[in-house]
């Protein structure tokens, strides 16, 4: 079904459209649950007592968990959308395999981006903690 202003999408583009959206959405999975991790647990510590001024719950942790919600939102709708005129023009589109496996491509690619910046993050540790400590021998 046509809605004002949208173009008809041809059967091949949908057929790449919905591994990709579901590897875009795994892709944002992991982040946006972490998102909300993180602001649940803020939020816990937030309450509890402190010898000093109590700590709020950051603005930019809840920014960021609406905002990773919104694009990871954004990809599961577009990703039924696609399904569903793929499902609409070929009755017998497989929909449901391409999907997992483009979700489980993005969540791999997500798993490398993720040790990746670990061990930069890591690496960038070690060298500001040899830089500090200056163990020169004479």
């Amino acid at each position: 079904m046509l809605f004002p202003g949208d173009t008809a999408t041809s059967l091949e583009q949908l057929r790449l459209a919905v591994p990709g959206l579901a590897g875009l959405a795994g892709f944002v999975l992991f982040p946006t649950f972490g998102s909300w991790f993180r602001l649940a647990l803020e939020t816990m510590e937030a309450g509890r007592a402190h010898l000093g001024r109590p700590r709020r719950v950051s603005t930019l942790s809840g920014m960021r968990a609406g905002l990773i919600t919104l694009a990871f939102g954004f990809f599961v709708l577009t990703l039924f959308r696609a399904a569903g005129e793929l499902r609409a023009v070929e009755t017998e589109a497989a929909v449901v395999g391409p999907s997992i496996q483009g979700a489980v491509i993005g969540v791999a690619f997500w798993i490398v981006y993720g040790l990746g910046i670990s061990a930069l993050r890591a690496d960038a540790a070690r060298l500001r903690g040899d830089r500090r400590i200056d163990f020169t021998l004479r």
